[in-house]
């Protein structure tokens, strides 16, 4: 799940303002609204605290993701079966000693597992 939050720039640390404008860090995200933008909590701030002054230049408005516990191993084992299946088949295919050449859904398999193959690769290659 996808989340915004605000850290500073430099550090990368989690910036936590709290009541009355202090900024407090932390390691834990603060998760804000998705609609949060640095102009959005500029006006937000200025507007309920006029006589707080917040260095905006050196924060920005992230967007930070949350993984549950386990969910990646699951989604990672789910992505890995396409090239597990065509290695599968490219095996039977380069195996001499059977006729396995001569059944015509081979190919046809073997051309839907690379398309998934690719879809996997190119998930799997984005995912962190």
């Amino acid at each position: 799940m996808k989340v915004k939050t605000l850290r500073f720039k430099d550090t990368k640390e989690f910036v936590h303002i709290l009541e009355g404008g202090t900024v407090g860090t932390s390691v834990i995200p603060n998760v804000l609204a998705d609609t949060a933008s640095i102009e959005a909590l500029k006006t937000y701030y200025d507007t309920f605290y006029p006589n707080v002054t917040i260095d905006y230049d050196n924060l920005e408005v992230v967007e930070y993701d949350f993984i549950e516990a386990g969910e990646v191993g699951v989604d990672i084992r789910n992505k890995l079966s396409p090239p597990a299946n065509l290695v599968c088949l490219l095996e039977r295919y380069f195996d001499h000693d059977t006729f396995v050449k001569n059944l015509p859904d081979l190919e046809k398999y073997i051309k839907r597992d690379m398309e998934q193959t690719k879809i996997s690769v190119e998930y799997l290659s984005n995912l962190l």
